[in-house]
């Protein structure tokens, strides 16, 4: 497409965002353009199209529950068929993009429901399986692209849902909910996770992060809530069977992919996961193993 139609779109979307943005929301978002930016020249990838999909992914999670968030999501679509064929780029602006909008979800909730909770891990496991089973019968990046698309659709679904709360589809999603949360705001901070992988790591680098977010973090849960004791010793909202859930499930998971790295990958992810204090332990997990995994040659990028 004409760059020229693509720098219009880019202008506009930044005039619309800068009109309507507090001084904070301002700030977030020049952050990540610039941190957009210095990627995109450090990587050689095409500085435009990096620049347009942050503010496009912004537009998504700033306008959330919103009508003109709709927009925004076709907005994404285009943005996506422009970039399919270089999916880092696209998982990186979708990164840089949802984060610079991320305080709208850092509101952590109080309350926990255990039959939600477990709702909510037995179908994080099943979309956990879904697709990193997929790596071993699809070609990465159309594992990659089908990931960040199911982000997509979640985002178009859950703020449908949220503006029709009689609608099936709406009673649905909430009852996977905490009651005091966003709705999807959970969701947002796996889809973040993941996004982190996507952007900097191999196939098989991302599988062990997508075994750690996704299968690790939900065992962990199941079995901490059904055993509950004893607590670790640094932190009495975590248990020890649940802790060492998560070391096992995603060491005996992760080694087939990546051999014995796997096994101080496995101990990190559960390690951070059971540390008090969160940004969001998906988040949170997936930075740092992204970091050790480059460290140990599955980076996508030179690093």
């Amino acid at each position: 497409m004409d760059s020229i139609v693509l720098y219009a779109i880019a202008l506009l979307l930044l005039v619309y965002r800068l009109m309507y943005a507090k001084r904070k929301d301002a700030a977030f978002l020049a952050v990540s353009l610039a941190a957009g930016a210095v990627l995109a020249v450090y990587v050689n990838a095409d500085l435009l199209l990096m620049l347009l999909g942050i503010l496009i992914f912004n537009g998504i999670a700033s306008t959330y529950h919103s009508k003109t968030n709709y927009a925004f999501f076709f907005l994404a679509l285009f943005f996506t068929y422009l970039v399919y064929s270089t999916p880092e780029l696209l998982a990186q602006a979708m990164l840089l993009g949802f984060l610079s909008a991320a305080y709208f979800f850092t509101k952590h909730s109080k309350r926990m429901n255990v039959d939600i909770e477990r709702k909510r891990d037995i179908a994080q496991v099943v979309l956990g399986f879904g697709f990193i089973a997929s790596f071993l019968f699809v070609p990465g990046e159309y594992v990659r692209l089908a990931l960040m698309l199911a982000i997509l659709v979640f985002s178009f679904v859950g703020n449908y849902s949220s503006s029709n709360r009689k609608s099936a589809l709406s009673k649905v999603l909430y009852s996977f909910e905490r009651e005091d949360a966003i709705l999807g705001q959970g969701a947002m901070w796996l889809a973040a996770g993941a996004l982190v992988a996507l952007s900097f790591l191999n196939d098989r680098g991302l599988a062990a992060v997508l075994i750690a977010i996704f299968l690790g973090d939900a065992v962990a849960t199941l079995v901490g809530t059904s055993l509950g004791k004893p607590r670790l010793p640094y932190n009495k909202d975590k248990s020890v069977p649940g802790t060492v859930a998560y070391f096992l499930v995603t060491a005996v998971a992760a080694f087939p992919i990546i051999g014995y790295p796997a096994l101080p990958i496995a101990l990190v992810a559960a390690l951070v996961e059971s540390k008090p204090k969160h940004i969001d332990d998906n988040l949170d997990t997936a930075v740092v193993l992204t970091i050790l995994l480059s460290i140990l040659g599955y980076a996508s990028i030179a690093m």
